[in-house]
């Protein structure tokens, strides 16, 4: 299969994949809906999912901008339609371009993402149904508060296992977004859920500027 043919394909599944998993998940409200006669207040919907949408919208679309050079155009999509993109296809696809030792931009690099994003979200179905029903039993005991701490430290574990290697092998474009990001989630520790997404974007066009700045004194 030619490139173009490869990304027309690509692109053409993963919008009609897309709408499908949009749907599907609209038919989850509305089928609870009818089939328990709940009455709709409209208002009071409209206003929650307002504040919803200012929230994430900005949050999300940031995301697509930042994550989609390392998933790829198929990762990307199978990315954002499974979830978990941060803490599960984003690690998993960075880290099968670090051990196949392809850059995410390149064709390999494509072909890497969407096999490591492909076996992750398999990889999360299969143990998501095992936890349903082998661990069960035992949930009450993962609630316990001596193991709460390991549990909020999973995403921190995930980030710093994937900032390391870009720290080790290019220090200084990466320590830009770093120092950035800590005074972000510092300065903005109580609020910074809401402005997280205007926050990536500051970060994102910051960084650029910087790493554009650095390769023009570089090549002098």
């Amino acid at each position: 299969m030619k490139q173009n043919d490869y990304y027309s394909s690509i692109h053409r599944l993963g919008r009609w994949s897309t709408l499908a998993g949009i749907a599907l998940m609209f038919m989850v409200p509305m089928v609870t809906t009818l089939v328990y006669g709940v009455k709709l207040n409209i208002p009071v919907i409209t206003a929650a999912a307002i504040q919803l949408c200012i929230v994430f919208i900005p949050t999300q679309l940031t995301e697509v901008i930042s994550f989609s050079p390392i998933l790829g155009a198929g990762g990307t999509y199978l990315s954002f339609i499974t979830g978990n993109v941060m803490n599960m296809k984003l690690p998993a696809a960075a880290a099968g371009h670090r051990l196949m030792n392809v850059e995410p931009h390149s064709d390999e690099g494509e072909v890497v993402s969407v096999l490591a994003i492909g076996m992750s979200s398999i990889t999360t179905t299969i143990i998501i149904f095992a936890g349903m029903f082998i661990f069960t039993p035992f949930i009450h005991y993962l609630s316990n508060p001596v193991l709460q701490p390991g549990f909020s430290s999973v995403m921190p574990a995930l980030l710093g296992t994937m900032l390391l290697p870009h720290l080790r092998k290019n220090f200084p474009l990466a320590v830009t977004p770093l120092i950035i990001s800590t005074a972000a989630g510092v300065i903005f520790a109580s609020t910074y859920g809401q402005v997280q997404g205007y926050l990536l974007l500051f970060t994102m066009i910051i960084s650029v500027l910087a790493a554009i700045a650095i390769s023009s004194r570089a090549a002098k």
